[in-house]
């Protein structure tokens, strides 16, 4: 019986494709994930790292109470020097704040008036670090590098008592827990749209009366049809219900209506879906289905989160577009018209997922 099960799972190529692919992707992801924090690429143009983040600087320290030296502008400089910065100088932190708001720079940093006067005077002097509460990759590299420079500038003055000190202001923040609005906008994403996928991913191969009813006058394009709305209103009921979870529980207020990232979550609902049925028309048998929600469950978690580069999958990926969206509306109070495009994306792909399925399924004689 065991060599029998060994010869089963031998002939199910797709049992084995998964198997080999999986871990793969997951050990893959951890090599670029490393590499990416690990290893410095320099740009021999600019002697910048490749990945080099653009920041705002805005020194409004005009104190000079240091002998022979600006201070706020040469900490400007060593901003200037690192590898890990691309700085753009503002008059204010109105403007600097208007570029971060509209993507120009990653964050801004200010250099308060007294900076120079304080050191002097050994008085920490508080430099702010403004980042975008929605940017959580930036968040995550850029206070480590910030640092860097903090304690460069320091060594090289002799200073060892913490003459600067480093406040991190979140910028464009939902009232409530912080920590919640940055990480719930992506559960909400990711649990509309995997857990829809899950669901649908055996509509198909688990409905086995299905083919005795297509023996009536009933399409497949119409089973297609009515199982991915079927599984669409589920979807939509539970992106609802996790919504006003999100929002009670942690007293989350987000900076649009609550419509509007519902309806985001009803998108999801509608790719994931599709995205579900087209897997169970794939599959053959109800274990190939679970296997395949392995694979979109890492898969999804691998693309979804923004944290690694995944070229042309960053902009079609419904979890992606609906993680930006829901980022830029429920964060910066972006209106939902400035997304059409990223709507369009998200409702021809589910139209490619309906018909790659109707397509595989016409083919198929028997679900048997």
């Amino acid at each position: 019986m065991f060599l029998k099960e060994i010869h089963l799972i031998r002939k199910d190529k797709f049992a084995l494709l998964l198997v080999f692919a999986l871990p793969i992707m997951i050990m893959g992801t951890m090599y670029v994930a490393i590499n990416q924090g690990s290893i410095a690429q320099i740009n021999q143009d600019t002697g910048k790292n490749v990945d080099a983040i653009v920041i705002a600087v805005v020194d409004a320290d005009p104190t000079d109470t240091f002998p022979n030296e600006d201070l706020s502008a040469n900490f400007t400089w060593y901003l200037t020097q690192s590898p890990e910065f691309i700085v753009l100088m503002y008059d204010n932190e109105d403007a600097a704040r208007i570029a971060l708001y509209q993507d120009a720079v990653k964050a801004y940093v200010v250099v308060p008036y007294g900076f120079e006067g304080n050191i002097t005077g050994d008085i920490p002097a508080f430099v702010d670090l403004h980042v975008s509460s929605s940017d959580l990759n930036t968040q995550m590299n850029i206070f480590g590098s910030f640092s860097g420079v903090v304690n460069d500038f320091r060594y090289d003055h002799g200073w060892i008592k913490g003459e600067i000190a480093t406040v991190r202001v979140g910028e464009f923040e939902p009232s409530g827990d912080s920590t919640a609005a940055t990480f719930g906008v992506f559960m909400l994403v990711f649990g509309v749209f995997v857990a829809v996928s899950a669901t649908a991913a055996q509509a198909i191969v688990g409905d086995i009366p299905l083919n005795r009813m297509l023996l009536t006058p009933s399409t497949k394009m119409e089973a297609i049809l009515a199982k991915t709305l079927a599984y669409f209103a589920i979807g939509a009921f539970q992106g609802a219900v996790l919504l006003g979870l999100w929002m009670v529980m942690f007293a989350i207020v987000p900076n649009t209506s609550p419509l509007v990232i519902l309806f985001i979550l009803w998108l999801m609902s509608l790719s994931g879906s599709a995205l579900g049925v087209l897997i169970s028309t794939v599959v053959s048998t109800r274990l190939q289905a679970n296997q395949s929600f392995l694979f979109l469950l890492f898969g999804s978690l691998i693309v979804g989160t923004g944290l690694v580069d995944v070229g042309i999958i960053d902009e079609v990926f419904p979890v992606n577009l609906g993680r930006v969206m829901i980022v830029d509306t429920a964060f910066k109070g972006i209106v939902l018209t400035d997304f059409m495009s990223e709507i369009f994306i998200i409702l021809a792909m589910t139209l490619i997922f309906i018909l790659m399925a109707w397509g595989i399924y016409v083919k198929k004689t028997s679900l048997a």
